[in-house]
């Protein structure tokens, strides 16, 4: 059985979607301390009520802008304070629009870059520093399938950042390994969130005839946060139906 009994996690973007529902797996999978962080607020209590209703774990809410250098050092010092260490990090903050190229401007790019990039490798590069010092750690980013295909309906600007996640993903585990750092990656296709729920998913375009959840992805993560997964890092697991296969 998969457990992280013991261990103490954080995940950014736990207000909701994959990120809720990685914090979901993690708790039903008995794990010690879990901290969450989300820019909305009411949504990321909301969470972590159900997640004490349902397991018992009382999780530590933290509302932190990952945009900001500053306030990513503080969620990461104080989280890992709370906690005693911090052993996963899982990365699930980001934004996407539906649209066409024409239709991303400036300040669009630059957010989305700003949120689904340069604010994932401030968290990982805070989460570092702790990990170091353990001599261990496990990361887990999420990417997107759009990475690889380019997307089905969202403007350009998003499948771009998560390529950039991909290889950052690798560069990261390459600068861990030596440090007992796993660094991965999950790709996911199509799946029902609140952000897709007005993408027009087509359950006939995957080969397993189902639109995926987002507990079918967090049970990707749950592998590669486990001791399971203790000879894997640089690596990129896809959770799509089959719709792409590399």
């Amino acid at each position: 059985m998969f457990t992280l009994e013991g261990k103490t996690a954080l995940i950014t973007g736990g207000a909701g979607g994959i990120g809720a529902a990685c914090a979901d797996v993690f708790a039903r999978h008995h794990i010690g301390r879990l901290a969450l962080t989300d820019v909305r607020k009411d949504n990321l209590l909301a969470a972590a009520e159900r997640i004490e209703g349902q397991t018992g774990l009382r999780c530590l809410c933290v509302d932190a802008d990952i945009r900001k250098e500053e306030a990513v050092a503080a969620l990461i010092r104080d989280a890992a304070k709370q906690m005693g260490r911090l052993d996963i990090l899982v990365n699930c903050a980001g934004i996407s629009r539906m649209g066409s190229l024409y239709e991303v401007s400036e300040q669009q790019w630059d957010l989305t870059f700003d949120i689904n990039v340069k604010g994932l490798f401030f968290v990982c590069r805070e989460a570092f520093k702790v990990m170091e010092t353990q001599k261990c750690g496990v990361i887990i980013n999420l990417a997107s399938q759009a990475a690889r295909g380019g997307g089905l309906v969202v403007t350009p600007d998003y499948p771009s950042s998560k390529a950039a996640v991909l290889t950052l993903t690798k560069s990261l585990a390459r600068a861990g390994a030596s440090r007992g750092i796993r660094v991965n990656s999950v790709s996911p296709g199509l799946i029902a969130t609140e952000m897709t729920a007005t993408y027009g998913y087509n359950p006939a375009a995957v080969p397993l005839g189902r639109i995926g959840t987002g507990e079918d992805v967090a049970g990707a993560v749950l592998f590669l946060a486990s001791d399971y997964a203790s000879y894997i890092t640089g690596a990129c697991i896809d959770v799509n139906g089959g719709i792409a296969m590399v």
